[in-house]
Parts: structure tokens; sequence; C-alpha cells
């Protein structure tokens, strides 16, 4: 049974993203890339939401042609090209993107998680999330905890149960971002 484990950038009050989606209130830098990029080396496959695999597709590839692409950020333009891409969207019906799976319902996670393999990664993606949370579905959160308040926005545990965990392991980022990683208990 593979683990299903979200990615999230986080406020301090707890949103994922602005009132309109926005997310440039998230602080990056060399050494959060690296840390994400150590954890998804183990990873067997990324899950994306509708609006999430828009931003993804839309970035990503981009970087592969570019000779003065940051060496980091072109490392997981790699990892991305090449990891089966499950997205869940009930409006998409085609893709021009390689190794992407379509998926129109929400409870095909579960048949994904029962199949052989590394972990699955939910990266962002706040809907998708939500409604895996209330399948009970995710095993393993991420949390990377940004030193800002929003005041609103889309919440990341929104409609969540109640669920007990415990944290695997803590670090702090120079540029004030201090991750989480908690799995269930």
């Amino acid at each position: 049974m593979r683990k299903l484990m979200s990615l999230m950038h986080v406020s301090l009050d707890g949103f994922c993203a602005g009132p309109r989606g926005e997310m440039d209130w998230i602080a990056l830098g060399d050494d959060l890339f690296a840390d994400v990029h150590g954890m998804i080396e183990g990873t067997g496959a990324a899950v994306y939401g509708r609006t999430t695999y828009g931003m993804m597709r839309g970035y990503w590839p981009t970087l592969l042609g570019k000779e003065d692409a940051d060496p980091g950020q072109r490392r997981h333009a790699e990892w991305v090209e090449r990891i089966p891409k499950h997205t869940f969207s009930r409006e998409l019906t085609s893709h021009d993107w390689n190794n992407v799976h379509l998926h129109k319902d929400a409870g095909e996670i579960e048949t994904l998680k029962a199949g052989e393999g590394a972990p699955l990664l939910i990266f962002g993606s706040p809907g998708l999330v939500h409604a895996f949370l209330a399948r009970g579905a995710i095993d393993e959160f991420w949390i990377y905890l940004n030193p800002v308040l929003l005041g609103q926005g889309k919440r990341y545990f929104d409609g969540a149960a109640k669920t007990k965990l415990r944290r695997l392991s803590t670090r702090a980022f120079d540029n004030g971002v201090t991750r989480f990683h908690y799995a269930k208990a």
C-alpha cells in the first residue's frame, strides 16, 4: 500500500492561498528547494488538482530548454518531467503533457494508494486536499509554515476531521520558514 503525502506552504494564520488564489507571499530559497527536492526524490508520483496542474504545466517544462535556468529548479523540472502525474479534475478531458493520468473522482485515490510503489505526493491543490481529508486518505503532511499573516484566503485544513498526528521532523530555514513533517499517529 502506498502512502499519500501532502506538501503545502501555509501562512501563520492557516491559509495556503490568498483570497484570489495568490501565492506571492511564499518565501522561497535554495535551502528550502533542496529540502523539498530531498523529500520528493523518494516519491513515486505527483498528484495535482486542476488549478495546480495548470500552474505546473505552464511553468516547469519551460525551464528544460533554458540555458540560464537555476540548477535547482532545472533539477526539479527534470523530476516533474519524468514522474507520473495524477491529475484530478471533473473538467479536464485531455492533456498535452507526458505521463499524465486524468481522474474524475477523488475516490480514485484509494485505487492509487492500494497499488505498489513509492509514496504519492500532492503538491498544493487545496481543494483536492480537502476532498482527500474528508476521505481520511492523507497519511503525511509536509507543512512549510511561512512568516506571514494573510487574514483571509483558502484554508489548508478546511473541513478536516479530528486526526491525531505525530511529528516526524522539523526544520527552520534562514528565510523564516519552518517545515513540519507529520504522520498520522
